[in-house]
């Protein structure tokens, strides 16, 4: 199986002073995952073994509705059929 990109934006229906803490907690999860990932402002972008991530994927879904009565999540997945999706082959020309 070969390496994909995921990203991921955990979005909780509260209000800021109420949703920060429960993204901070998703977050810390991909933290402790081992998996590589990189936070942005409206995102995480995990690269790694589909069923790895989709397993942590499993995980923060969990978290967030066990802490917010209501969360949308919205992910997008690249995956190539006979090659890894490396991030860097992407952004290091910038």
């Amino acid at each position: 199986m070969h390496q994909i990109n995921l990203g991921i934006q955990v979005v909780p229906i509260a209000a800021a002073d109420q949703g920060y803490p429960i993204i901070d907690e998703c977050i810390a999860l991909i933290q402790k995952s081992g998996i590589s990932y990189t936070v942005t402002p409206f995102e995480t972008v995990l690269e790694g073994n589909y069923k790895e991530i989709m397993s942590l994927v499993h995980d923060i879904y969990e978290r967030a509705n066990t802490l917010s009565p209501e969360t949308v999540i919205n992910i997008r997945i690249h995956s190539k059929q006979n090659k890894d999706v490396v991030a860097k082959d992407k952004t290091d020309k910038f």
